[in-house]
């Protein structure tokens, strides 16, 4: 009996040892999600020298800095930042980004909302659409930011390029034919997996 207790555990640990592990995008993913849902805050940048964590007064001071430097400018409505893209992308575009300030005191940027749309975008200008335009965003984000996406699937999004280190996700996707849409999360700030795409 015991001879046989003794062969199924070595059999059990000769199974978990085999166990592949997922190297698929998803797989990346899942795993970098997991860690960063479990890392510090990181402190990571968003955009424009304003980083996950800063304070809304250290927010608005850097935009007001932005501003001065001609970098940024106020838009829609004065509830978003707006960047001019000249010739970041393959043909002008707009970026606009907009803080989500976490509840406590002194609010913090627990995210940053990213929008990019080509300039000459109509809808019969197929050249401009955001199946164009996604992978453009992808590459300049990962200049400006030095991050290296996966590209996977959504089950809802479809394609979308994302990105984790520490507690810092980025991802980027189409949200219609004209707008690429992103968001910076600190996931130090969350429970689960913003995309969710993880078990």
């Amino acid at each position: 009996m015991k001879q046989y207790i003794l062969i199924a555990i070595i059999t059990s640990f000769s199974l978990i040892g085999c166990q592949k592990v997922d190297d698929s995008p998803l797989g990346q993913y899942r795993r970098a999600v997991a860690a960063g849902l479990e890392a510090d805050p990181s402190g990571g940048e968003a955009v424009f020298g304003i980083h996950l964590g800063d304070t809304d007064r250290a927010f608005f001071d850097r935009c007001t800095e932005l501003n001065r430097q001609q970098i940024v400018t106020m838009a829609g409505g004065g509830n978003l930042v707006g960047h001019r893209l000249e010739n970041d992308l393959d043909r002008p575009a707009n970026m606009t980004f907009r803080p989500v300030f976490t509840e406590e005191t002194p609010r913090k940027i627990g995210a940053m909302d990213l929008t990019f749309m080509y300039d000459d975008w109509s809808p019969w200008n197929k050249a401009a659409y955001t199946d164009k335009l996604l992978p453009e965003v992808a590459d300049y984000l990962s200049r400006t930011l030095g991050v290296n996406f996966l590209e996977i699937e959504h089950p809802r999004l479809k394609r979308m390029y994302v990105h984790v280190d520490g507690s810092r996700h980025v991802a980027v996707w189409a949200d219609d034919v004209s707008l690429v849409k992103g968001r910076i999360t600190d996931l130090s700030e969350l429970d689960a997996d913003p995309l969710g795409l993880t078990p």
